[in-house]
């Protein structure tokens, strides 16, 4: 995990990265080893005004952001592009047909880890609801678990089926995905989940789930849903006088098939002067910024929901001299008024938000270069010292770097670190 910032107005966009990076081999929660070193922020070449940002995921299909960051610097030649929305498709085109550093073998070897992890999961499933009957009968027969395998798969089908596709990959797009990888589908299958009877139906529908999943996004229903890279764009096109900054989850490649969303695209204008941005660990500079903890509201605005539903119920039942058709036409009558005060609520909410963000917007759309870098570097700082003093893994952490893009200055360094030492190798030291 990491904490990461963009804060800009119309002068500059000022980046702020943490240095810790997480070793997971089990539950996201329970890193089992934490590193402070890992470099989070890259600027382009000289003639470009546009950094990278990465967060989350570290690599791309098993390879590091930072060699196909570097790479794509170097496909773009001297002259600027335009705009930033130019480098951000020039990059995800980048990444759909780069076929030197994302070989057919790495896509391969991508896509069997992935499968491996959507059977192995099932096959967790299947146990935990064989175990059950177990359980309860003492005995299971095979034809029992033939049908809670057809059920849990005809299930898992149609919720996946269901949710939001992933852009320009289509059905037909599946299809062929689906033939080309049928051999390393059919031997996965056979491995994991073994002698368990499988329906013919239910099989095909196993067989097509990985590319469902591949092609939708099915949030907490794809065991691998968090395995994303988040990638920031932030900078001057070359004719653009106000920064701007997109960002995109980006989770995979297959075929030349990008699996890819996108999540913010901000821009500074006349009427919209600033931005301060979060990414990943994000809780406490929220509460910076609103001064109410998101996790409160939401839970605050829930509970009384149910209690503006519940209440006035039991009130209307306990009233013995009404019968059965008052107390329900009671009971309708309450019900717009519970939703009402629930809406109330939330906008008093959102209104006291405002009231501490809009002050500090405000601020922060007069900030010159120097102070934009300050804030930024603090707001990451302040969320790794709440981290340092909790009993949680300290998930953020290390120097913090620090960069400023600006649309006469380039890319500028304010904070970095290095991995070796500068008085011996000054040369490097010149070039970043």
């Amino acid at each position: 995990m990491t904490a990461e910032i963009v804060i800009m107005n119309k002068e500059a966009v000022a980046l702020a990265a943490d240095s810790a990076v997480s070793l997971v081999t089990g539950p996201a929660e329970n890193p089992q080893k934490i590193f402070t070193s890992a470099n989070k922020i890259f600027g382009l070449s000289r003639n470009h005004t546009v950094a990278f940002m990465i967060y989350n995921n570290a690599a791309f299909l098993g390879i590091p952001w930072e060699p196909l960051i570097t790479r794509f610097g170097d496909s773009l030649g001297p002259a600027p592009l335009p705009a930033l929305a130019d480098y951000a498709d020039r990059f995800l085109g980048f990444l759909k047909s780069e076929q030197e550093l994302i070989t057919a073998d790495i896509e391969k070897q991508y896509f069997t880890s992935l499968i491996y992890s959507y059977y192995q999961s099932f096959r967790q499933i299947f146990q935990q609801n064989s175990l059950e009957i177990i359980r309860v009968q003492g005995v299971i027969s095979e034809d029992q678990i033939g049908d809670i395998v057809a059920e849990k798969i005809n299930e898992i089908y149609t919720q996946i089926t269901s949710a939001e596709s992933v852009t320009g990959i289509d059905q037909s797009r599946l299809k062929e995905l689906s033939t080309s990888y049928d051999e390393i589908t059919t031997r996965v299958i056979s491995e994991v989940l073994e002698q368990l009877p499988i329906p013919d139906r239910a099989r095909a529908q196993l067989k097509e789930i990985p590319f469902l999943f591949f092609g939708k996004f099915a949030g907490p229903l794809d065991p691998v849903s968090q395995n994303f890279s988040g990638i920031v764009i932030a900078g001057f096109g070359g004719k653009e006088i106000f920064p701007s900054l997109v960002t995109y989850t980006i989770e995979g490649r297959l075929s030349g098939a990008l699996k890819y969303k996108e999540i913010e695209n901000k821009k500074i204008t006349l009427e919209t002067g600033a931005y301060v941005i979060p990414f990943a660990q994000r809780d406490m500079v929220d509460i910076f910024m609103s001064g109410l903890d998101p996790r409160l509201t939401d839970a605050l605005v829930e509970s009384l929901s149910e209690i503006f539903q519940e209440y006035p119920q039991a009130i209307v039942d306990s009233i013995e001299t009404m019968n059965d058709d008052e107390k329900s036409s009671l009971k309708a009558q309450f019900q717009p008024q519970s939703e009402e005060l629930v809406t109330r609520i939330s906008t008093y909410i959102d209104n006291y938000r405002a009231s501490n963000t809009g002050p500090i917007i405000n601020v922060v759309i007069s900030l010159p270069k120097t102070e934009l870098a300050a804030m930024a570097e603090s707001l990451v700082n302040l969320t790794s010292l709440k981290r340092k003093v909790s009993l949680q893994a300290e998930t953020v952490g290390g120097p913090v770097d620090v960069a400023v893009i600006s649309k006469r200055d380039g890319f500028v360094w304010i904070k970095k670190k290095h991995y070796f030492k500068e008085e011996l190798n000054l040369r490097m030291v010149q070039r970043t």
